[in-house]
């Protein structure tokens, strides 16, 4: 089982939602030629109400079972310093009761009925969840209506629920080495991007924030034209369009937003830093900016990922972990968020193991990447075990209506469910070696090392070792 830590490490990748398409697509063999992926398209129908409020319905008839889910488009990234951690507190106080339903009641009515809710916050979105019976719909959608405006936001309240998210985040966070990662890792790699800090917020702010603080963002936020509505599952269109209508046809559209996130300049020379912990795996991680979601080359650097990453074949576990022994896991993760984000590899290792020898591992596989590319093979294989995740995660109505709300804002279109699966097929070992190229440089990377308390300031105390063993470090 891999170390603690670098579970934690990946489980708080805010980063993206699993997408795919509810039935298996088709591969097709052309003789001679490589498989190709057929896609099929979703038949989501999809509207809007006079008051903005944007809905996407897809029939499920595999089950009686349905979801309702709102997402609102906001998250960490439209915070500012001060209230860092607020979009969080949001997912807590939306079940803390509005004016005509009492605290803790939503989620309990839904259960009643044989339903249940929960919430989840990015750094891009926002989103609420229910699985509920087919019949429940209606009543959920009035719950859902009801707490988009008519939120309570008393100071008890506020108070009650800061402390919840303040605990929060000293478990996941501040009492977790590689939460503490993540967090010292994001504030090396972002300079002036709200991406800088987690969904987790800061202590320091968590405790300023006060009643009015929250006010004023559910009012600038939580609004039917910054929001929308998902529904999927064993139900009619018409009956569902009626009932959206009633429940929040009546509320008032908000005023018009002008986001202005800080724009992160182009990054121009390795960064470097270094945490001392009470740890008795060190680490190395390193980051790349690269584009946002959308982008074209997101699908790119999916499948990158998947062949440094995924399987006891990928690069990083044959080359650092089992081949040459310089680490005992290594991966890589791309963070495809809505603004330009990160391709992040890591590597943990021995006591025994310098930092500079695992680091030098690390950069020798991208180096190989950026001057001798990747194999058809390799590529192959990505797709298809990314293929296989995306898919895994839509056997369910829920994750089929989290793929889309998530990429309604993240990706930009809900399309993009079918759309990144497309670009995802085409792509070839020289569309990997173009972007590691342009991407993967050494001037645009961060790197942070996990080290033991008493290693050293730099952990040059561990790095007995200079060169890598027999057979690594050469591009393959």
């Amino acid at each position: 089982m891999p170390p603690r830590g670098l579970r934690v490490f990946r489980s708080l990748r805010a980063l993206s939602f699993a997408v795919a398409v509810v039935f298996a697509p088709r591969v097709l063999h052309a003789q001679g030629q490589p498989a190709t992926l057929v896609v099929p398209d979703l038949d989501v129908h999809e509207w809007s109400l006079p008051n903005g409020l944007h809905v996407l319905f897809l029939a499920d008839h595999r089950a009686p079972v349905a979801t309702v889910q709102v997402f609102y488009h906001v998250g960490s990234k439209d915070e500012r310093v001060g209230i860092r951690g607020v979009a969080h507190m949001f997912e807590h106080m939306m079940f803390k009761g509005s004016a005509r339903v009492p605290a803790e009641e939503h989620a309990r009515m839904l259960r009643t009925l044989g339903g249940d809710a929960n919430a989840f916050t990015t750094e891009d979105v926002t989103g609420y969840h229910q699985t509920i019976p087919p019949f429940a719909v209606a009543f959920t959608l009035q719950l859902e209506a009801e707490r988009m405006r008519n939120l309570r936001l008393l100071p008890a309240t506020v108070n009650s629920e800061r402390k919840v998210v303040e605990e929060e985040k000293r478990l996941t966070i501040d009492n977790n080495p590689m939460g503490q990662v993540l967090e010292r890792f994001r504030a090396l790699a972002y300079a002036e991007h709200p991406y800088r800090w987690t969904a987790l917020g800061t202590i320091e702010d968590l405790e300023a924030v006060t009643a009015a603080d929250c006010q004023a963002f559910y009012d600038r936020y939580y609004r039917p034209n910054n929001a929308t509505v998902v529904v999927v599952g064993d139900l009619d269109e018409g009956e569902v369009r009626r009932q959206v209508e009633d429940a929040f046809g009546p509320l008032p559209r908000g005023p018009a937003l002008a986001r202005s996130a800080a724009v992160e300049p182009p990054q121009k020379g390795l960064r470097r830093d270094t945490l001392h912990l009470e740890v008795q795996v060190p680490v190395v991680v390193g980051g790349f900016h690269v584009p946002r979601s959308r982008d074209p080359d997101a699908a790119v650097l999916d499948v990158l990922a998947a062949i440094l990453s995924q399987g006891e074949s990928a690069r990083l576990t044959s080359h650092l972990v089992r081949r040459d022994r310089v680490a005992v896991e290594a991966g890589a993760v791309h963070e495809a968020l809505e603004d330009p984000g990160l391709f992040v590899v890591y590597a943990a290792f021995l006591p025994d193991r310098g930092p500079g020898l695992v680091e030098q591992a690390l950069r020798s596989e991208l180096a190989a990447v950026r001057k001798e590319g990747v194999t058809e093979g390799e590529v192959m294989r990505a797709k298809n075990q990314l293929l296989a995740e995306h898919l895994q995660g839509l056997r369910s109505v829920e994750g089929i209506a989290t793929a889309l709300g998530t990429a309604a804002y993240v990706d930009g279109s809900w399309r993009e469910v079918t759309a990144s699966l497309r670009r995802m097929s085409r792509v070839t070992p020289a569309d990997i070696q173009r972007v590691a190229e342009a991407r993967l440089s050494e001037e645009n990377l961060s790197l942070l090392r996990l080290l033991p308390v008493g290693s050293g300031e730099t952990g040059a105390a561990l790095d007995r070792e200079t060169t890598l063993p027999r057979g690594a470090g050469a591009p393959r």
